[in-house]
């Protein structure tokens, strides 16, 4: 029965697809935008704050469980690893993760309240990273229309026990146990089903080749991890200097700016594995048109998103989280150009990772993490919100332009 749900005939066809993508993504990428701004309205902004570092974290931590596998098994178009490769790393990346969860929330030294809210977001960020294993998958032999299903379906499992609860109970960390349980339930049931049909899940530790996987992907892991941590690092910056109020007001801001990398998404997660088989078949042309198709699809979703942003964002904003924001309608607009240049840095990593430069990545990577580490807690202090929010535009700006470099000059190279 779960087979002929998610894999209909006729069910991967292009427009079909597309139409998933757009569901899934919008579903997805909403959702913390829905919780953030549900827990906001239903508990107030100091609860807004605790969930907000704890997804932070969990953000922060799932770049572990995902390894940043998941770029590289999905341009593995010709196999070089089998699938009980990537099932055994999976297995190592979230047992590193777990471990690194336990060791944040003791270090951290956190109250109770939070430390078991970033607990639980550890755990279901667990569960994510498993998933996808099994979504990557579907993806690598070019049935996208699963994975996007999938996602669809277990994403409105979580997020609506998540509310429901919340709006019953009125309590934070019995809400954050029925989203993880929900959602581990329902990774059972669908993947655990779905996956028969792709080879199993049967992983095989074979070290040596385990090994050069890792390695393979260490750059892009240590990509990730940094990526995330500029990303989040005026969130971090808020926690420490400000109250968990002003980290729910900055966050509410913030959410605004997934709506560029959500419609950015649409037309590129589709096109990775083409992509991959162009560059694959010599087509650089082919390869280049997409790549510049991308790059302008980015560009008119930012201008679009910051004209918008500047004429009603803050009084739809403060509407549904319930709070007053007419203060930030230039930190607003400063974020969303933040994620165009993020949703640009993203396409620019996927092009320099099908073309198997990806240990170039570090050094951009590194760079902005080193930048942000010292601009963004000084401008964070000084300025509060303005100053996160201008902080993480000059990391994604940074970012984005040192990618660009790379891009260009592997893509002349070649």
């Amino acid at each position: 029965m779960i087979s002929r749900i998610f894999m209909p005939p006729g069910g991967n066809t292009t427009s079909k697809t597309y139409l998933w993508t757009i569901i899934a993504g919008m579903t997805y990428a909403g959702s913390s935008f829905v919780m953030s701004m549900a827990t906001s309205k239903m508990l107030g902004a100091y609860a807004a704050g605790i969930l907000t570092i704890a997804m932070s974290i969990g953000n922060q931590l799932i770049t572990v469980g995902y390894y940043n596998v998941r770029a590289f098994q999905v341009s593995d178009v010709l196999e070089k690893y089998k699938f009980s490769d990537y099932c055994a790393v999976r297995i190592l990346t979230i047992a590193a993760m777990l471990v690194a969860g336990g060791i944040w929330i003791v270090v951290g030294d956190y109250p109770k309240e939070k430390a078991m809210a970033i607990g639980l977001m550890v755990l279901f960020k667990a569960g994510e990273a498993l998933s996808d294993l099994f979504e990557g998958r579907y993806q690598q032999k070019e049935r996208y229309d699963v994975t996007c299903r999938g996602v669809f379906v277990k994403t409105m499992v979580f997020l609506l026990g998540f509310i429901i609860t919340m709006a019953v109970t009125g309590n934070l960390l019995v809400s954050l146990s029925v989203l993880t349980g929900a959602y581990l339930l329902s990774l059972f049931i669908i993947d655990g089903s779905l996956v028969k049909h792709f080879g199993g899940f049967r992983p095989a530790f074979h070290w040596r080749r385990q090994l050069a996987l890792l390695l393979a992907c260490l750059p892009l892991f240590v990509n990730s991890f940094l990526t995330t941590y500029v990303l989040n690092a005026s969130k971090y910056a808020i926690d420490t200097y400000y109250s968990e109020e002003f980290l729910g007001m900055f966050n509410a801001l913030y959410m605004m700016a997934f709506v560029i990398n959500l419609f950015a998404s649409f037309g590129l997660k589709p096109m990775i594995s083409t992509l991959s088989v162009r560059y694959a078949k010599g087509d650089q042309k082919g390869f280049a048109t997409i790549m510049k198709q991308q790059f302008l699809l980015i560009a008119s979703i930012t201008l679009v998103c910051i004209g918008g942003a500047y004429f009603m964002g803050v009084p739809v904003l403060s509407r549904l989280f319930g709070i007053d924001l007419s203060p930030y309608r230039l930190a607003l607009c400063t974020i969303l150009l933040g994620g165009g240049f993020n949703a640009l840095f993203q396409l620019l990593q996927y092009g320099i990772v099908i073309m198997r430069h990806q240990y170039s990545t570090l050094v951009g990577c590194g760079l902005a993490a080193i930048f942000t580490a010292v601009v963004t807690p000084i401008l964070t202090k000084a300025y509060a919100v303005n100053g996160a929010a201008a902080g993480y535009l000059c990391s994604m700006a940074m970012m984005a332009l040192v990618f660009l470099v790379f891009f260009i000059y592997y893509s002349r190279k070649q």
